[in-house]
């Protein structure tokens, strides 16, 4: 979030055939997101489109507008030589880091850890991980 408090999501939302069960799960689930950190959900898009998604399959796409005062950036400007970096776990991919992950497993199979089978890491890299939030 680079400092900046979130304010709006719009979701895009893109079937090959609507089933109104998934829709409302998937919606129910991005809504409760947005509520768990402080942002409205303001409306977003919702595509049928034959013949392109497989029957349970489904295409979901988001995004998040947030505002700070420029003083609250987070921009690494004050960083300096003997500062403290603190690190924290994490509980998996998150947002962008899906793309990299599927990036890194399709195109460099020697990246992918020895104990996992070459067939189980996309499942891995798909895996559904809670929302990080504001800190």
């Amino acid at each position: 979030m680079q400092g900046a408090t979130p304010l709006f999501f719009l979701d895009y939302f893109a079937v090959g055939k609507l089933d109104a069960r998934v829709a409302t799960a998937v919606v129910s689930g991005i809504a409760r997101g947005c509520r768990q950190n402080g942002c409205a959900l303001i409306g977003g898009e919702t595509a049928e489109m034959p013949g392109l998604y497989a029957e349970s399959e489904y295409d979901l796409a988001g995004f998040i507008v947030g505002a700070a005062e420029r003083s609250g950036l987070l921009t690494g400007a004050r960083i300096r030589a003997g500062d403290v970096l603190l690190a924290l776990p994490s509980t998996g991919l998150h947002t962008n880091g899906y793309s990299l992950a599927r990036k890194l497993l399709s195109t460099r199979r020697a990246m992918v850890p020895r104990r996992c089978s070459p067939k189980l890491a996309p499942q891995l890299a798909m895996r559904c991980w809670p929302c990080i939030g504001v800190i």
